[in-house]
């Protein structure tokens, strides 16, 4: 491409030390999986002649014209080699040409299957791969593009952004989550997109609650529903605004958005929008509802209704299919209803639930259960204080979970 390379690292996005160990005599390194994409991209976006030099070296491919193509111009099996690698080469010409439509049904295709993934599947591998369709994407973006796959392609690392967001809040980043939310907002207002900027509102709001600024999340989430969105996206945008007023301390307005998630939409809005499509992470059945109005309840101290909706939530949760049980939800769900127990005085029903916490691996143990746990464990101690015994053995449990350092529940309260 004639570039140095300083020059090629910069237009791949990488740093020079990573592209100079791929150049090294000795020792080289090989690109990895997302290098490897990228620079498929870039091969697709350069021009012929480019492409064309490409797989001439790569091939071992002579010089049209050269003393060499001339000599095995006479052995019929060299023509034959030559004349397949003419075919490939023709074939990838014609490829690059609908390379654009082709990447973006592909990683339309690859965030709907991570959007469903990341309700079920471990954070880690999930975020992996979110950050190699990130590249891919910016890749494209950096190329030039016909206006309709521009926008697509926009459209596409906005929901990205999203996906990205969460993963980074639930891994405990907030200030990254809020960069990628940032950057959601910015490509909705450029693709001029109601839903993605619904979405954007509606994950900003939860991010703010769970930042401990839960006025702030009323307002993105009610700023939200401006939007013309999908009846999923509007049932999400007034559950988190419930359950946020509901932590802020706002009773009247958290049960008024309660008795609003079962009204039908204004006459006008859509039937679905573009995000809902993709489905896990980015929709919102109506297990989650009853998840996020069993936890509305148990924060306004309707401690009967917080224990029927969150039991309600977890038999769903653990009898659907595997692909929608959200091992986070579901986690919280359990802790709404411990929360419920404790103020029915059932610390045997709060100890069960808690043991499902307890007993959870590593890598389904989101930051939001942190502060969950803390604020269920601060109720239990201050009711230990006053020698209520089973409400000691759970604080002491809780803690022991918050160190790290998880210890056994007392006999008969497994």
């Amino acid at each position: 491409m004639g570039y140095t390379l300083a020059e090629f690292a910069e237009y791949l996005g990488l740093s020079r030390s990573t592209v100079a160990k791929w150049n090294r005599t000795t020792n080289p390194r090989n690109p990895g999986r997302e290098a490897q994409d990228l620079l498929s991209v870039a091969l697709a976006k350069a021009s012929p002649a480019v492409r064309a030099r490409f797989h001439q070296r790569v091939g071992g491919l002579p010089q049209a014209g050269s003393g060499a193509f001339q000599e095995a111009s006479g052995d019929s099996q060299a023509q034959v080699v030559d004349s397949a690698a003419q075919a490939e080469q023709l074939a990838n010409d014609v490829a690059a040409l609908g390379s654009d439509a082709d990447l973006i049904d592909y990683q339309r295709a690859e965030l709907s299957r991570l959007a469903v993934e990341y309700v079920h599947a471990p954070l880690p591998a999930v975020f992996a791969d979110l950050r190699h369709v990130q590249n891919t994407l910016t890749q494209a973006l950096r190329s030039p593009q016909r206006p309709s796959q521009t926008h697509d392609l926009m459209f596409l690392a906005g929901v990205t952004s999203i996906l990205l967001a969460h993963a980074s809040q639930n891994l405990g980043e907030h200030g990254a989550a809020l960069k990628h939310l940032r950057a959601a907002a910015t490509l909705a207002t450029a693709v001029d997109s109601t839903a993605l900027r619904a979405w954007t509102c509606g994950s900003s709001a939860l991010f703010h609650e769970w930042s401990r600024r839960p006025a702030i999340a009323v307002s993105d989430a009610l700023k939200g529903l401006q939007f013309n969105a999908g009846p999923q996206t509007r049932r999400r945008l007034l559950a988190i605004a419930a359950r946020s007023a509901a932590r802020a301390q706002q009773h009247d307005a958290a049960r008024d958005l309660l008795a609003r998630l079962d009204e039908p939409p204004d006459r006008g809005f859509v039937s679905a929008d573009p995000v809902e499509d993709f489905g896990g992470l980015l929709s919102f059945p109506m297990t989650k509802k009853i998840y996020y109005v069993g936890g509305t309840h148990a924060l306004l101290g309707n401690h009967d209704e917080a224990a029927r909706f969150s039991a309600q939530a977890i038999r769903a949760y653990e009898v659907g299919s595997p692909e929608e049980r959200s091992y986070g939800d579901l986690a919280l769900a359990r802790l709404d209803h411990a929360h419920a127990c404790v103020g029915q005085d059932d610390f045997d029903g709060a100890a069960a639930s808690v043991a499902q916490i307890l007993n959870l691996p590593p890598d389904e143990r989101i930051t939001q259960l942190d502060e969950s746990v803390a604020s269920l464990r601060d109720r239990a101690r201050r009711l230990g204080a006053r020698q209520h015994r089973p409400a000691g053995d759970l604080a002491d449990r809780l803690t022991g979970y918050l160190s790290g350092q998880p210890r056994a529940l007392p006999s008969g309260r497994a």
